[in-house]
Protein backbone atom coordinates (compact mmCIF):
# COMPACT_ATOMS: atom_id res chain seq x y z
CA UNK A 1 0.00 0.00 0.00
CA UNK A 2 1.15 3.54 -1.12
CA UNK A 3 1.77 5.42 1.93
CA UNK A 4 -0.35 8.53 2.00
CA UNK A 5 1.55 12.24 1.53
CA UNK A 6 0.93 14.91 4.38
CA UNK A 7 -0.50 16.89 1.20
CA UNK A 8 -2.51 14.34 0.02
CA UNK A 9 -4.33 13.32 3.05
CA UNK A 10 -4.69 16.98 3.59
CA UNK A 11 -6.66 17.06 0.02
CA UNK A 12 -8.75 14.41 1.45
CA UNK A 13 -9.69 16.08 4.71
CA UNK A 14 -10.80 18.85 2.91
CA UNK A 15 -13.36 16.34 1.08
CA UNK A 16 -14.36 14.58 3.99
CA UNK A 17 -14.86 17.99 5.56
CA UNK A 18 -17.31 19.45 2.59
CA UNK A 19 -19.09 15.55 2.31
CA UNK A 20 -20.18 15.67 5.88
CA UNK A 21 -20.74 19.19 5.99
CA UNK A 22 -23.97 18.43 3.42
CA UNK A 23 -24.71 15.18 4.95
CA UNK A 24 -24.93 17.08 8.69
CA UNK A 25 -25.81 20.77 8.21
CA UNK A 26 -27.00 20.83 11.78
CA UNK A 27 -23.72 19.28 13.46
CA UNK A 28 -22.93 20.86 16.96
CA UNK A 29 -22.05 20.50 20.13
CA UNK A 30 -24.01 17.97 21.78
CA UNK A 31 -24.32 19.36 25.20
CA UNK A 32 -26.84 22.19 26.22
CA UNK A 33 -25.29 25.22 27.41
CA UNK A 34 -25.93 29.44 27.68
CA UNK A 35 -22.55 30.37 28.97
CA UNK A 36 -18.47 29.06 29.33
CA UNK A 37 -19.14 27.67 32.79
CA UNK A 38 -22.58 25.99 31.95
CA UNK A 39 -20.38 24.53 29.49
CA UNK A 40 -17.29 23.77 31.99
CA UNK A 41 -19.88 21.85 34.36
CA UNK A 42 -21.46 20.09 31.68
CA UNK A 43 -17.86 18.18 30.61
CA UNK A 44 -17.36 17.49 34.02
CA UNK A 45 -21.03 15.93 34.01
CA UNK A 46 -19.82 13.95 30.40
CA UNK A 47 -17.36 12.31 31.49
CA UNK A 48 -18.46 8.10 31.21
CA UNK A 49 -22.36 9.40 30.31
CA UNK A 50 -24.39 10.39 27.54
CA UNK A 51 -24.69 13.57 26.37
CA UNK A 52 -28.58 13.59 26.38
CA UNK A 53 -28.15 12.18 30.10
CA UNK A 54 -25.90 15.05 30.85
CA UNK A 55 -28.68 17.19 29.41
CA UNK A 56 -32.06 16.11 31.05
CA UNK A 57 -29.89 16.72 34.09
CA UNK A 58 -28.27 20.23 33.50
CA UNK A 59 -31.65 21.84 32.46
CA UNK A 60 -32.66 22.25 36.27
CA UNK A 61 -29.29 22.52 37.85
CA UNK A 62 -28.23 25.68 35.33
CA UNK A 63 -31.70 27.57 36.24
CA UNK A 64 -30.94 26.93 40.30
CA UNK A 65 -26.47 27.73 40.23
CA UNK A 66 -25.87 30.30 37.90
CA UNK A 67 -22.36 31.34 39.18
CA UNK A 68 -19.18 29.70 40.02
CA UNK A 69 -20.07 30.87 43.46
CA UNK A 70 -23.46 28.88 43.36
CA UNK A 71 -22.07 26.02 42.75
CA UNK A 72 -18.84 25.85 45.13
CA UNK A 73 -21.08 27.23 48.33
CA UNK A 74 -24.26 25.13 47.34
CA UNK A 75 -23.90 22.08 50.39
CA UNK A 76 -22.51 18.87 48.80
CA UNK A 77 -25.15 16.70 49.63
CA UNK A 78 -27.53 18.92 47.98
CA UNK A 79 -25.27 18.35 44.77
CA UNK A 80 -25.09 14.88 45.68
CA UNK A 81 -28.94 14.63 45.36
CA UNK A 82 -29.20 16.60 42.24
CA UNK A 83 -26.67 14.82 40.61
CA UNK A 84 -27.59 11.55 41.71
CA UNK A 85 -28.71 10.16 38.37
CA UNK A 86 -25.07 10.91 36.98
CA UNK A 87 -22.08 8.37 36.88
CA UNK A 88 -19.83 9.06 39.66
CA UNK A 89 -22.03 11.88 40.67
CA UNK A 90 -20.02 11.92 43.95
CA UNK A 91 -16.35 12.71 42.27
CA UNK A 92 -18.00 14.50 39.70
CA UNK A 93 -19.36 16.82 42.62
CA UNK A 94 -16.23 17.01 44.23
CA UNK A 95 -14.74 18.20 40.48
CA UNK A 96 -17.09 20.57 40.01
CA UNK A 97 -16.56 22.77 43.43
CA UNK A 98 -13.40 22.60 43.14
CA UNK A 99 -12.84 23.87 39.79
CA UNK A 100 -16.23 26.38 40.83
CA UNK A 101 -13.40 27.54 44.04
CA UNK A 102 -10.57 27.32 41.60
CA UNK A 103 -12.31 30.02 39.34
CA UNK A 104 -13.37 32.34 42.74
CA UNK A 105 -9.92 32.30 44.17
CA UNK A 106 -8.14 32.92 40.10
CA UNK A 107 -10.41 34.16 37.85
CA UNK A 108 -12.80 36.31 39.69
CA UNK A 109 -15.87 33.87 39.19
CA UNK A 110 -15.23 33.54 35.10
CA UNK A 111 -13.81 31.02 32.99
CA UNK A 112 -10.05 31.61 31.15
CA UNK A 113 -10.16 31.54 27.88
CA UNK A 114 -6.57 30.10 27.82
CA UNK A 115 -5.56 26.97 27.55
CA UNK A 116 -2.97 27.10 30.47
CA UNK A 117 -5.09 28.42 32.28
CA UNK A 118 -7.99 25.85 31.95
CA UNK A 119 -5.67 23.27 32.54
CA UNK A 120 -5.01 24.83 36.40
CA UNK A 121 -8.73 23.79 36.80
CA UNK A 122 -9.49 20.32 39.00
CA UNK A 123 -11.20 17.98 36.32
CA UNK A 124 -10.07 19.68 33.31
CA UNK A 125 -8.09 18.00 31.04
CA UNK A 126 -6.43 19.10 27.47
CA UNK A 127 -9.43 17.69 25.77
CA UNK A 128 -12.02 19.35 27.89
CA UNK A 129 -9.88 22.69 27.86
CA UNK A 130 -9.96 22.43 23.93
CA UNK A 131 -14.18 22.06 23.80
CA UNK A 132 -14.24 24.89 26.00
CA UNK A 133 -12.27 26.77 24.23
CA UNK A 134 -13.62 26.04 20.42
CA UNK A 135 -17.38 26.08 21.65
CA UNK A 136 -17.67 28.79 24.28
CA UNK A 137 -14.80 31.21 23.19
CA UNK A 138 -14.90 30.00 19.22
CA UNK A 139 -11.48 29.85 18.90
CA UNK A 140 -9.17 27.29 16.53
CA UNK A 141 -9.56 23.61 18.65
CA UNK A 142 -9.29 20.33 18.12
CA UNK A 143 -10.98 18.54 21.50
CA UNK A 144 -10.34 14.87 20.94
CA UNK A 145 -13.59 12.65 22.40
CA UNK A 146 -13.78 9.01 21.61
CA UNK A 147 -16.05 9.63 18.35
CA UNK A 148 -13.51 11.87 17.35
CA UNK A 149 -10.73 9.13 17.91
CA UNK A 150 -12.30 6.71 16.45
CA UNK A 151 -13.27 8.16 13.33
CA UNK A 152 -10.05 9.91 12.67
CA UNK A 153 -8.28 6.86 13.43
CA UNK A 154 -10.60 5.00 11.41
CA UNK A 155 -10.37 7.19 8.54
CA UNK A 156 -6.67 7.00 8.23
CA UNK A 157 -5.85 10.34 9.74
CA UNK A 158 -3.51 8.94 12.56
CA UNK A 159 -2.42 6.07 14.08
CA UNK A 160 -1.97 7.40 18.01
CA UNK A 161 -4.88 6.19 20.22
CA UNK A 162 -3.42 8.91 22.75
CA UNK A 163 -5.74 11.87 22.53
CA UNK A 164 -2.80 14.46 22.62
CA UNK A 165 -0.68 12.74 20.28
CA UNK A 166 -4.03 12.29 17.63
CA UNK A 167 -5.04 16.48 18.52
CA UNK A 168 -1.16 16.82 17.49
CA UNK A 169 -1.81 15.21 14.09
CA UNK A 170 -5.57 16.37 13.44
CA UNK A 171 -3.72 19.84 13.53
CA UNK A 172 -1.54 18.90 10.45
CA UNK A 173 -3.94 18.06 7.89
CA UNK A 174 -7.15 19.44 9.20
CA UNK A 175 -7.43 23.27 8.07
CA UNK A 176 -7.48 25.30 11.27
CA UNK A 177 -10.54 27.22 10.42
CA UNK A 178 -12.32 23.82 10.25
CA UNK A 179 -10.98 22.81 13.47
CA UNK A 180 -13.74 23.10 15.97
CA UNK A 181 -16.34 22.29 13.26
CA UNK A 182 -14.51 19.05 12.26
CA UNK A 183 -15.04 17.91 15.76
CA UNK A 184 -18.90 18.38 15.56
CA UNK A 185 -18.90 16.58 11.97
CA UNK A 186 -16.67 13.42 13.33
CA UNK A 187 -18.93 13.18 16.65
CA UNK A 188 -22.25 13.46 14.34
CA UNK A 189 -20.96 10.87 12.20
CA UNK A 190 -19.81 8.82 15.03
CA UNK A 191 -22.65 8.45 16.43
CA UNK A 192 -25.48 7.75 13.72
CA UNK A 193 -22.60 5.82 11.05
CA UNK A 194 -19.31 4.85 12.19
CA UNK A 195 -20.25 3.60 15.40
CA UNK A 196 -17.88 1.51 17.57
CA UNK A 197 -19.15 -1.81 17.26
CA UNK A 198 -21.24 -2.01 14.41
CA UNK A 199 -20.17 0.96 11.82
CA UNK A 200 -22.63 0.99 8.53
CA UNK A 201 -19.84 1.39 6.58
CA UNK A 202 -22.16 0.63 2.82
CA UNK A 203 -24.33 3.58 4.09
CA UNK A 204 -21.97 6.27 4.74
CA UNK A 205 -21.12 9.33 2.75
CA UNK A 206 -17.67 8.95 3.21
CA UNK A 207 -16.56 5.58 2.71
CA UNK A 208 -14.95 6.26 -0.50
CA UNK A 209 -12.33 8.69 1.35
CA UNK A 210 -11.69 5.97 3.70
CA UNK A 211 -9.21 3.34 3.76
CA UNK A 212 -10.96 1.22 6.97
CA UNK A 213 -11.61 -1.35 7.58
CA UNK A 214 -8.32 -2.71 5.04
CA UNK A 215 -6.46 -1.00 8.43
CA UNK A 216 -7.11 0.14 11.56
CA UNK A 217 -9.67 -2.54 12.48
CA UNK A 218 -8.26 -3.17 15.71
CA UNK A 219 -7.36 -0.04 16.80
CA UNK A 220 -8.49 0.49 20.37
CA UNK A 221 -8.57 4.21 20.97
CA UNK A 222 -9.06 6.11 24.90
CA UNK A 223 -10.11 9.34 25.51
CA UNK A 224 -10.94 10.94 28.69
CA UNK A 225 -14.55 10.66 28.14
Amino acid sequence: MVKESQEAKAKRVKKIIATLKKTYPDAKLALNFSNPLELLIGLILAAQAHDDAVNSVTQELFRRHRTATDWAGEDEQVLHAQLRTSNFYRNKTRSIQKACRTLMDHFGGQVPSTLDELLTLPGVGRKTANVILGNAFEQPAIGVDTHVARVSNRLGLTRQTNPDKIEADLVTVVPRSEWVKFCHLLQFHGRRVCTARNPDCPDCAINKLCPWPKSNRHSQVSTDK
